[in-house]
């Protein structure tokens, strides 16, 4: 039977293999948020050293994003896949090892938890900067798609079986589970033979192609604006992680009712992963940064706050916003750009969501503790939507279109992510009314 149309980059057995491996190591991955604070709580630790051991790996990403970035331009992005692959294969089935003979500390929970935030920050560019060359142009956006859809979808399924791997055996189990995974990724990596290899540009110091990668987003201001913007879409939309439970909690059905509206949620990422199977938008910047205001809704129902239903159907469609808009911008960035630095281009969007949302978890508390609740919401909830439609005012973000071939680039130009063709430098050649954008995380 043949496949539909939205699913025919699985035909490509080079993006089915990564598809596959991606699938089983999220899988794995998504059981880590509930066990690890199981098993540290279980190995004598408390509260705080949950926190530590969490802000542990997100340091360890952030920290180590610029350098994987690099790197994943100046290898082999299936060597690099690989490497992260056993890393984290190593470093979990140790752990599981600690914790099966009991012998497991917070410190040594720390350590693996630092290295397996480093090697995701070499992970995550090269992940997203392979994509062009196992598929076509007018197939990146559906590949994209796929791999979000599995991601949305493993974050539902991984923590109920994590709850049932808890409750029949140790916190052990599922973080052996994990290392398998990867150990298996790590296989179906290795057999994934690309179509075609990247040409890299001349190897400078490592600083120099840093520097290279950075400026070219720099020369692009509409493009910097555009990360800017959805950074800050991310600390804002974190005030409703921090603040929300607290609300249902005071008389509003409590964790119940939370569970109920995250659980939304979720479905809603699940069909906006499904959507963007198919729909493929004329103008991906203007579609996305006007579509970024549904984030309002979220932060402005929880305000008053709204019945749990109507509170339940805003994160799901904001939900089902942001993972539709994360596979669309993925596509307009990996065809914007040049591939030999395009894992330079997606650590500093990663980089940008990683830093912001944290930010905005450590705000949240204070600044509803000064201001009331209420207020904090509604502030939070402008600042998400007024920078992104201002975005839609710069001729830069309203150039980048779709063009009938299905490739995105730049009105004008035909501008698409084919290596530049002086070898003497990588800068792009820009003009003075050029703009797009990065995905809210």
């Amino acid at each position: 039977m043949p496949l539909p149309k939205s699913l025919s980059t699985l035909r490509e057995r080079p993006y089915r293999l990564l598809w596959t491996a991606r699938s089983i190591s999220a899988m794995g991955n998504a059981l880590i948020p509930v066990t690890v604070v199981f098993a540290i709580l279980r190995s004598g630790g408390g509260a705080p050293d949950v926190g530590t051991v969490l802000t542990c790996h997100a340091v360890g990403q952030v920290v180590m994003l610029p350098v994987g970035g690099v790197w994943a331009d100046r290898l082999s992005r299936k060597q690099v896949l690989m490497a992260t692959d056993a890393i984290q294969a190593v470093c979990h089935g140790l752990l599981a090892a600690m914790i099966f003979l009991h012998q497991a500390a917070v410190w040594q929970f720390a350590v693996t938890y630092t290295i397996a935030g480093m090697a995701m920050a070499f992970f995550t560019p090269a992940s997203r900067a392979v994509l062009p060359e196992l598929v076509g142009p007018e197939q990146l956006q559906p590949a994209n798609a796929l791999l979000g859809l599995t991601d949305s979808t493993t974050k539902v399924l991984g923590p109920a079986l994590a709850a049932l791997l808890l409750a029949v055996s140790s916190p052990g189990t599922a973080i052996l589970v994990n290392a398998i995974s990867f150990l298996l990724s790590f296989v179906l990596v290795s057999r994934m033979h690309l179509h075609r290899q990247v040409q890299r540009s001349e190897k400078q110091h490592f600083f120099a192609d840093l520097r290279d990668g950075w400026q070219v987003v720099a020369r692009r201001r509409w493009y910097l604006a555009n990360l800017l913007c959805w950074g800050v879409w991310n600390f804002a939309i974190a005030f409703f992680f921090v603040l929300g439970p607290v609300v249902m909690e005071d008389g509003h059905g409590g964790a119940t009712a939370w569970s109920v509206i995250m659980i939304t949620g979720s479905a809603g990422s699940i069909v906006g992963g499904l959507a963007a199977l198919r729909y493929r938008p004329r103008r991906p910047l203007v579609t996305t940064n006007a579509a970024a205001v549904l984030g309002i809704l979220p932060l402005a129902l929880l305000a008053p706050p709204a019945p749990l239903f109507a509170i339940a159907l805003g994160v799901a469609a904001a939900f089902l916003m942001t993972s539709l808009v994360g596979e669309v911008l993925a596509t307009t960035q990996q065809q914007l750009f040049p591939e030999e630095i395009l894992a330079r281009v997606s650590s500093l969007d990663w980089m940008i969501s990683l830093i912001a949302m944290p930010a905005g978890y450590a705000a949240a508390a204070p600044v509803a503790q000064f201001l009331g609740t209420r207020t904090t919401l509604l502030v939070a909830a402008a600042v998400i939507g007024t920078p992104c439609l201002l975005l839609n005012l710069l001729p830069g973000v309203r150039s980048v279109q779709r063009f009938p071939d299905g490739t995105i680039g730049i009105a004008g130009e035909r501008q698409t992510a084919a290596p530049l063709p002086e070898a003497t430098s990588i800068l792009p050649r820009t003009t003075s009314t050029e703009t797009p954008g990065s995905p809210g995380r």
